[in-house]
């Protein structure tokens, strides 16, 4: 019955009734959760902050509830708040969507991106590179806007001379969307600021979550195809999700030693498992799930963060070590004590600002080292 119950959810009226529920329950809850986290030795971490334990319990909530109802932004290619930074891009010309791209039933499509901190101009001496990133969302959420990565993108323009394009790129909660839409969109941007005249020694990768998946395919699709595009300069990892195909686990989140203090919950990663690797696919997929399946990326240096006390830790380490393997290879692995799942992208709202502007403040001296 309960299953059963669960299925009408994301339609009307049903719906609108379970969002009002959910709204009026939580705010008939919210004094009491912040009353039961004001003793220190309540909270899911003991050096959390009030906030931060409060917080990252109210996100978890607040994910849950949005994979029931099937909430997702709606594609759009208008420029919306982001005006003249908002650029559409159409389809390569160019022969590089071969192989893994080359999918019967999912073709390249015309997709956009947002530019930060301003839109790129190459005489501006003041900014040297591009950062072309993809945002997190378990690849069901998430647009690359500037409500979506205003946040992200201020820590790396803050903390590097670069300009970041977010990229807006497929999301399988779409349909019609699954694997390998959203790497072919990668594929249509990164060959996109070639032709623009930025030299891919001055293009740096960068992803969050299911956005640093996406990194990671996008690299193993340019070393796979030598002849297809050339390697970036750097790749920049932010608590990546190296491992969707465990998401098909129903219990692969609560059964993790770090549920209590973390912001992930098992129908999210569910959700994003489900629809990305979607049937005819399989989740073991390198270009899916690359933490068993390392390969050699000699020349491209790779900044790989992670939370300590986030689901997908134990995850990233095993990933990182991997890559580690192969002569060639540079890995940096960055760790930040007490720190939940993608602090890069809502640190501020979880509470932990300080802990991200420090953690990019390491990358952009890692970087300059190596521009």
């Amino acid at each position: 019955m309960a299953s059963f119950l669960h299925s009408l959810i994301p339609y009307h009226p049903f719906k609108a009734l379970y969002v009002f529920s959910v709204a009026l329950f939580m705010a008939i809850r919210a004094p009491f959760w912040f009353l039961y986290f004001l003793p220190s030795f309540l909270r899911q971490y003991p050096s959390w902050t009030l906030r931060q334990a409060f917080m990252v319990h109210l996100t978890k909530l607040a994910t849950y509830h949005t994979c029931l109802i099937r909430s997702h932004p709606v594609w759009s290619l208008s420029p919306g708040a982001e005006k003249e930074r908002y650029e559409r891009i159409p389809p390569s010309q160019k022969d590089v969507y071969r192989a893994v791209l080359d999918d019967r039933g999912i073709k390249p499509v015309e997709v956009g991106g947002t530019w930060f901190p301003t839109v790129y101009d190459p005489a501006d001496a003041k900014r040297k590179a591009v950062i072309l990133h993809f945002h997190g969302g378990a690849f069901v959420l998430g647009d690359g806007r500037k409500r979506d990565l205003s946040y992200g993108a201020g820590l790396l323009t803050s903390h590097t001379d670069c300009w970041v394009f977010g990229l807006q790129y497929r999301i399988s909660s779409n349909p019609g969307c699954r694997f390998p839409a959203a790497l072919q969109d990668a594929v249509t941007a990164y060959q996109w600021l070639l032709d623009r005249g930025i030299p891919a020694s001055s293009i740096i990768l960068s992803g969050d979550s299911a956005g640093a998946n996406l990194a990671i395919a996008l690299l193993r699709y340019i070393t796979d195809n030598p002849d297809v595009l050339p390697k970036p300069k750097v790749a920049l990892l932010w608590c990546a999700w190296v491992n969707p195909a465990r998401g098909l686990d129903p219990y692969s989140c609560s059964s993790n030693r770090n549920y209590e203090t973390d912001i992930l919950v098992d129908n999210f990663v569910e959700w994003g498992a489900q629809t990305y690797a979607a049937p005819p696919l399989d989740a073991t997929n390198p270009y899916i799930s690359p933490m068993n399946l390392p390969f050699r990326c000699e020349g491209v240096p790779m900044w790989v963060q992670f939370g300590e006390v986030e689901i997908l830790a134990d995850d990233v380490i095993k990933f990182a070590e991997g890559m580690r393997k192969f002569e060639g290879n540079e890995v940096e692995l960055h760790e930040d004590k007490g720190a939940p799942h993608d602090i890069f992208l809502i640190g501020e709202m979880l509470g932990f600002a300080d802990m991200a502007e420090k953690m990019a403040g390491a990358m952009g001296k890692w970087l300059r080292q190596k521009m």
